[in-house]
């Protein structure tokens, strides 16, 4: 599993060597809904370097969440961050594809929720959780509920350039 994986995830000890030389003792990534939009999710989708390294360029739809844990959990923080590429479900649809190959599928709860910064709203949030099993008719297929949650943030009216786009993966 670990071969297959070194190409796109980095390893524990290159995550405990950034913990050991950027980060001082005590720190904890912590950024609320407005932080991840309007300063990194913004800065990412520039071009800027986010210095330190803390939200993972990851797809997280090629790796179950336990995968992504083994590979990208800091030592002592719960949750884990990244920037990831949205596909689309079907070619000119709108819907994404949150299926995870071999191992389930995100699904979302409730609502998107605006985030809003001084009352201007600048994105979006969306919970979503992790089921085992193949995305479907919940009558034919047996799916079971994880208790994996993913918080799913969008960012409001942005334009970038073609070169950030590709630069970046977005």
């Amino acid at each position: 599993m670990q071969s297959q994986l070194s190409n796109d995830v980095t390893t524990n000890n290159e995550i405990e060597d950034i913990n050991l030389i950027t980060l001082p003792p005590g720190y904890r990534f912590n950024p609320n809904d407005i932080e991840l939009i309007d300063y990194y999710l913004k800065q990412k989708l520039q071009g800027v370097h986010i210095v330190p390294p803390r939200i993972h360029d990851v797809d997280v739809y090629k790796f179950s969440p336990q995968q992504l844990e083994n590979s990208y959990k800091f030592k002592g923080e719960d949750t884990m961050y990244f920037f990831t590429p949205r596909s689309k479900k079907y070619e000119n649809g709108q819907r994404p594809d949150r299926a995870v190959e071999n191992h389930g599928f995100w699904k979302a709860t409730g609502k998107e929720n605006s985030v809003m910064n001084n009352d201007v709203e600048i994105g979006f949030k969306r919970s979503l959780v992790f089921y085992t099993g193949k995305q479907g008719k919940a009558k034919e297929l047996v799916n079971l509920k994880t208790n994996w949650i993913m918080q799913e943030f969008k960012i409001k009216d942005f334009t970038i350039s073609d070169a950030t786009l590709y630069n970046n993966k977005v």
